[in-house]
C-alpha cells in the first residue's frame, strides 16, 4: 500500500479496499506537494480505527481520491469534514492507539475511514455544484505561478 501511495503523486492516504483488500487498514502519507509546498510530514499505520469524538462543527474542504480518476482528470469537491477529531486505532505492532488529530491530519483520517466503512468521498457531497476535476480545481483555485 505504501508503494501505490508512493507512486500517487498528490495522495496522502490510502485504506486497503481500494488496492482490492478486505481489511480495516489504511496508511497515511501526508507530504508537502507544489500545490501544499507547507505541510508537515505525517505518517501512520491505522488499524480498526474508529473515530470516538469529534469537535465543533463541519467545515467544507476540497478534497479528491486517487480512486476517483486519473491525473488531472480525478474528482474534487467541497466535503464537510470536523476540524478536529479522536482516534482509536492499533499501530503496525498491533499497539493500541488513542489520539486527537487537527487540520489536515484530521480530514484525511475521516476520508481514510469513509473507505474502510464503504464511504466515498463524493457520498458526502453537499453542494454537487463544487464537483469538478482536479485540472479545473488547479486551474481556478489555486495561485497562478510564472
Amino acid at each position: 500500500m505504501y508503494y501505490t501511495l508512493e507512486k500517487k503523486r498528490y495522495g496522502v492516504g490510502l485504506a486497503a479496499p481500494q488496492v482490492g483488500k478486505s481489511l480495516a487498514i489504511s496508511v497515511i502519507d501526508i507530504k508537502a506537494t507544489p500545490t501544499r509546498p507547507h505541510l508537515k510530514p505525517f505518517g501512520a499505520t491505522i488499524i480498526n480505527p474508529a473515530i470516538v469524538e469529534t469537535f465543533g462543527k463541519r467545515t467544507g474542504l476540497w478534497e479528491g481520491c486517487i480512486s476517483c480518476g486519473v491525473g488531472n482528470d480525478t474528482l474534487y469537491a467541497k466535503v464537510l469534514r470536523y476540524k478536529k477529531i479522536r482516534v482509536r486505532w492499533q499501530d503496525e505492532r498491533a499497539h493500541q492507539r488513542e489520539a486527537v488529530f487537527e487540520g489536515i491530519i484530521a480530514h484525511v483520517l475521516q476520508h481514510e475511514i469513509d473507505h474502510l466503512n464503504g464511504v466515498l468521498f463524493v457520498d458526502r457531497v453537499r453542494d454537487n455544484k463544487t464537483m469538478i476535476t482536479i485540472g479545473e480545481y488547479k486551474k481556478h483555485y489555486l495561485p497562478k505561478t510564472r
